[in-house]
């Protein structure tokens, strides 16, 4: 059904009334230069899988039509195609979905697009497990858009997510499903003050494997799944943790306000079994404060810093496999990856034959600026200073000290928009990257 989806939607868009239809649609026009063979890592990174490492010329369109149902919900249709040369040089479909929506909650079938936080300033976006680096990946979801209050007077609600994916990429394991869910209790209870705890979850599971044949994939096995319980993962006879390749993460939000300031402290976990899942992997995670002016029009409009640090993953807890390797799985060997690209943070970097984890034990700090310089163009700076350890347990010391910088620039905003970026590369142990890029682009209505 999901791989037919993209033909009725193209069907829909056109035969609809113009009249009942809200239409929107957009074309991108992109093209990097480089000093080296690789891009610099922020012209490629966290571009929706639109642009790789070696992507000199990108393009893609976008439409959409949505039909209000009453003031507060809707029905909407996209389809969206994309073209890049680089390690895929090919045609292919950017998203494709049918959406609806109403006040408190959103539902979907297939490939579509994760909504950008931060003003795109934060370099895992939505949480250390789910960036948006890649492609998304084609599935079904429900989520809630707003708190849900269960108790009002007290300010206690609840948010919740689940989604329900298939893969279709080139991979170790073929054919693989991926569940994801997320539930956090919400606490406004106190002026000025919000507090979002809870948890997100994710588990590759099924497949044909070219060592096992087909995975466990049954309705009992997606039980085991979804409760994180244990099952026979490895067909060779060896006990996993849990069925499948689990990954999750405890959260903590706190937003508040000062002056015409919104702040948010938040902090992000990372655990792949029973110890980080104890927290004994502890201090691994992401760490940040975002600050965004309500006052627009500024030099400085929004503010992030984040930490990241992997460095110890569970070394003083380790299973019978060792310390913690991060995105990366025995039977699962592509890892936490599509597409040959990482779906979490992207400061853990794949191997030179982009087929499994190559850096996962990093340091980085990270930090992203937005505004409008002279109140006229507005700009994006990002700029991270990184060291990577390796992988599994990661090396005393490390082996590459990376600090990548970005700045796009709005130039124009009459006919389309034209954003010059620059990005650059400076590596303690290979040769530093230089590049620049132009974008094109037109909201067509």
């Amino acid at each position: 059904m999901i791989k037919k989806l993209p033909f009725l939607l193209f069907f829909v868009l056109l035969n609809a009334n113009s009249q009942t239809i809200d239409y929107s649609a957009s074309v991108t026009l992109e093209g990097i230069i480089s000093s080296e063979e690789s891009n610099p890592f922020w012209l490629y990174t966290n571009q929706r899988g639109r642009i790789d490492e070696m992507t000199d010329l990108a393009g893609w369109g976008n439409v959409s039509g949505k039909y209000y149902l009453t003031s507060e919900s809707f029905l909407e249709a996209g389809a969206g195609v994309l073209y890049q040369n680089g390690y895929s040089d090919e045609v292919q479909l950017d998203d494709y979905y049918i959406k609806f929506r109403n006040s408190w909650l959103e539902t979907y079938v297939g490939r579509k697009h994760r909504e950008e936080l931060y003003k795109g300033l934060s370099a895992t976006n939505e949480n250390i497990l789910w960036s948006l680096n890649a492609r998304p990946l084609p599935g079904a979801g429900i989520r809630t858009i707003r708190p849900v209050y269960f108790w009002k007077e007290a300010g206690l609600g609840f948010k919740a997510e689940w989604e329900e994916f298939l893969t279709d990429d080139e991979r170790y394991v073929e054919d693989l499903r991926v569940h994801h869910k997320s539930f956090h209790l919400v606490f406004s209870g106190i002026k000025n003050i919000e507090l979002i705890v809870g948890v997100q979850h994710f588990v590759q599971w099924g497949g044909n494997s070219p060592d096992y044949g087909k995975l466990p994939s049954g309705f009992n096995d997606y039980l085991k799944v979804i409760l994180g319980r244990e099952g026979q993962n490895d067909v060779s006879g060896e006990e996993a943790n849990a069925l499948g390749n689990q990954l999750g993460s405890y959260e903590i939000y706190l937003n508040t306000s000062i002056s015409h300031y919104d702040v948010q402290f938040l902090y992000n976990t990372i655990f792949e079994d029973k110890s980080g899942l104890m927290l004994r992997n502890t201090p691994d995670g992401r760490y940040g404060v975002y600050i965004e002016d309500r006052e627009s029009n500024k030099w400085i409009s929004a503010f992030m810093y984040e930490y990241y640090y992997t460095r110890n993953q569970s070394k003083n807890f380790p299973t019978t496999d060792g310390k913690d390797n991060y995105f990366n799985n025995n039977l699962y060997r592509s890892g936490w990856t599509y597409e040959h690209r990482v779906l979490g943070l992207p400061f853990i970097l794949m191997d030179a034959d982009r087929e499994r984890i190559g850096d996962n034990n990093i340091v980085a700090h990270h930090l992203g600026i937005a505004g409008n310089g002279f109140s006229r163009f507005p700009y994006k700076l990002l700029a991270s200073y990184r060291m990577n350890y390796g992988a599994k347990g990661g090396t005393s010391t490390p082996n590459d000290e990376i600090f990548s910088g970005m700045l796009d620039v709005k130039l124009w905003q009459e006919f389309m928009d034209v954003n010059l970026q620059l990005g650059a590369d400076f590596h303690s142990s290979s040769t530093n990257i230089f590049g620049a890029g132009l974008k094109l682009s037109k909201q067509l209505f």
